[in-house]
């Protein structure tokens, strides 16, 4: 499992350490209306940052833009260093580390510069656990201390329990979990009589941690901290410190084999950071649901997860992550017989962790070197059992030969019999694959055959019908302008016919948009499935949501967006007949390799197993459809309510 909120990472203990006093204290409403006025000033956007900084950075980040602006318009240098500093953290909730040390650099001067030992024991704190991340612990440690003995001097109980965590978490990533307690404990006694809402969250947090992954997992008291923690975060808002305490539960459910609650908190997870634009987490995020997936022997749905998680890895260039994707997507293929796709995930997975170890190693040098000098104390020791090593190593070769003559012989005979079990085989499945042709070959043409009669139908109708059914109102309205002297009764007469003929010319004209909606063929299918979704839903008590990515523009093989267009109008018109749902979320995304559609909704579901349902027109239709393009179709039910339908068609 990917520990994508790794406790070196935990951002909300650096928070404390700025030159302003907590969050909590700032309201902002009124923050905002004092900036939309007009009317805000340095001390203003300082705050604005504090307030976003956990839920939304971007925003945050365009305040600290806003007050180092007005800093230089209004020559007002006192603040600059917190600034600097909350802007830090800002980026470093988004996983920015080069950005987030530029700012806190820059603090870290600007404290030094104006006196400001509370804003330079921040910086050098903050600055501290970027060094930590990046593995550089001996930085990491220097900046501690220093930091340390200023919040000593000036009595600062704050920033001394952030120290006080801080150890804890180099104790707890050097599996000290002992020690790594009774650090964090001390923190959280001080933030607790300081009222440091922040801190105490966050101390729960790591303490859930220490506990969820030492050696002998303590369970029941991991989930009684992380139960702690969440209702300050909620309480805070604090949208990341909140993310990283669901996904840490999801791990606690996740070893009790609850698969259940794991999955739905990874999910809320995985929304969190997509508000918050947490790419690097929720590629990771991803790959965790995926893994739930994987305990549920659920593979068809644990690679629509792990395809989500390849895309956002590879667009962070992680390949810590990418080559666990790619073992377990080629070992996913493999179980499934799909080994021609399994291939070149075996490859990539073989450079990657190549690449990998050859870092890892480079790193130990010093160390090898280290044993080297060891081992040339030790060579004489090693030269007596040298003789003795060579006597014992040629007996096991003679004996090796032997065994290795027998299991030669033995190895060319099943080499034999399994060529002839391969031939037999590949005989049987080809004759079985000229069969399957031929029947794709079949569907194809009628599905092709329906759609052209589809289109020639549509066009009859919007044509003649609706053509000639217009000109008949326009006559019927004339006419009727040129009779004078109209009783009421013939008015509301001539009226009520109008109307009927009104509404059945745009009845035809619907009935001609539904059998070929033009936006399908004229702007292509991310359109077409917007109108058809606002045409179906838009007039019932039903709220959805439709979301494509990096599609917009993009046009697919006809067949393909008109396959989609029908399986996915398929699939909503069974929603608003049977489902009984209140909400449906439509998703369509593009990996490599596939474009997938997922339709899910909060109904009441039904049995994806039973005769009947299978043998049902509208499922048997859009099993058809997606086979003539050579896709698949999957149905689970969805961690909410419902049901989940996947569609997964190759791209040519």
């Amino acid at each position: 499992m990917i520990r994508q909120f790794h406790f070196k990472r935990i951002l909300a203990l650096i928070f404390v350490l700025t030159t302003v006093q907590a969050s909590a204290q700032f309201n902002g409403d009124s923050l905002l209306r004092v900036h939309v006025s007009g009317k805000a000033d340095v001390t203003t956007y300082a705050d604005l940052i504090w307030v976003y900084v956990f839920s939304k950075p971007d925003s945050a980040i365009y305040f600290g833009k806003r007050g180092l602006a007005e800093s230089k318009l209004m020559g007002v240098d006192s603040l600059l260093g917190s600034i600097h500093n909350r802007m830090g953290v800002a980026y470093d909730v988004k996983s920015m580390a080069d950005s987030a040390l530029y700012h806190y650099h820059l603090a870290l001067s600007e404290a030094q510069r104006t006196s400001k030992p509370k804003t330079e024991a921040g910086a050098l704190n903050n600055i501290g656990l970027i060094y930590w991340n990046q593995g550089a612990t001996e930085k990491a440690i220097d900046h501690y201390i220093r930091s340390a003995g200023i919040f000593e001097k000036i009595g600062d109980e704050v920033g001394l329990a952030n120290n006080y965590n801080n150890i804890g978490l180099i104790l707890s990533d050097d599996h000290q979990y002992d020690k790594s307690l009774r650090y964090h404990r001390q923190a959280l006694q001080i933030r607790i009589k300081t009222n440091n809402k922040y801190g105490i969250a966050a101390s729960y947090a790591n303490i859930a941690q220490v506990f969820l992954f030492q050696n002998k997992p303590d369970l029941d008291s991991a989930e009684h901290y992380l139960l702690l923690a969440i209702p300050i975060k909620v309480q805070l808002n604090d949208r990341y410190g909140l993310a990283r305490a669901y996904n840490s539960l999801a791990d606690v459910y996740l070893k009790r084999k609850d698969f259940g609650k794991a999955l739905e908190f990874f999910i809320r997870t995985l929304r969190i950071q997509q508000a918050i634009g947490n790419s690097e987490g929720y590629a990771s995020t991803y790959y965790n649901i995926s893994e739930v997936y994987l305990k549920k022997d659920d593979r068809k749905t644990m690679l629509i997860y792990l395809d989500s998680a390849e895309t956002v890895a590879e667009l962070h260039n992680d390949k810590a992550l990418l080559w666990k994707i790619y073992w377990s997507k080629a070992r996913t293929l493999s179980k499934l017989g799909r080994f021609e796709e399994a291939y070149p995930y075996w490859v990539r997975f073989t450079a990657i962790k190549d690449s990998l170890v050859n870092a890892e190693r480079s790193l130990q040098v010093q160390e090898l070197e280290t044993q080297y000098r060891t081992a040339e104390q030790e060579a004489e020791i090693a030269d007596k059992k040298v003789a003795l090593a060579e006597a014992k190593l040629k007996l096991e070769n003679r004996t090796k030969w032997i065994a290795g003559l027998l299991g030669g012989l033995i190895s060319f005979l099943l080499f034999g019999f399994a060529l002839f079990q391969v031939y037999r085989r590949k005989t049987q499945a080809e004759k079985d694959a000229a069969i399957i042709a031929e029947r794709e070959r079949g569907l194809v043409a009628m599905i092709e055959a329906t759609e052209e009669e589809r289109k020639r139908i549509a066009k009859d109708l919007h044509d003649g019908i609706v053509q000639t059914l217009t000109g008949l109102s326009l006559r019927l309205q004339k006419g009727f302008s040129m009779i004078k002297d109209t009783t009421e009764e013939q008015k509301q007469r001539y009226q009520e016919s109008k109307e009927m003929l009104d509404d059945s010319i745009a009845e035809v004209r619907n009935i001609s948009h539904q059998m070929m909606p033009r936006a399908l063929s004229d702007m292509g299918l991310i359109p077409a499935l917007e109108d058809m979704l606002n045409k179906s839903l838009g007039s019932t008590d039903i709220v959805y949501e439709f979301e494509h990515h990096r599609m917009e523009g993009e046009r697919f093989p006809e067949n393909m967006e008109v396959s989609l267009y029908r399986i996915c109008q398929e699939l909503i018109n069974n929603i608003i007949k049977h489902s009984q749902a209140k909400g449906v979320s439509v998703q369509l995304l593009k990996t490599k390799t596939h474009l997938v559609l997922v339709v899910e909704d909060n109904g009441k579901g039904f049995k994806f197993d039973s005769r009947e349902t299978r043998n049902g027109i509208g499922l048997m239709n859009i099993s058809s459809r997606a086979k003539a393009i050579n896709g698949e179709v999957n149905y689970q039910p969805s961690p909410k309510q419902g049901t989940v339908a996947t569609i997964r068609i190759p791209l040519p």
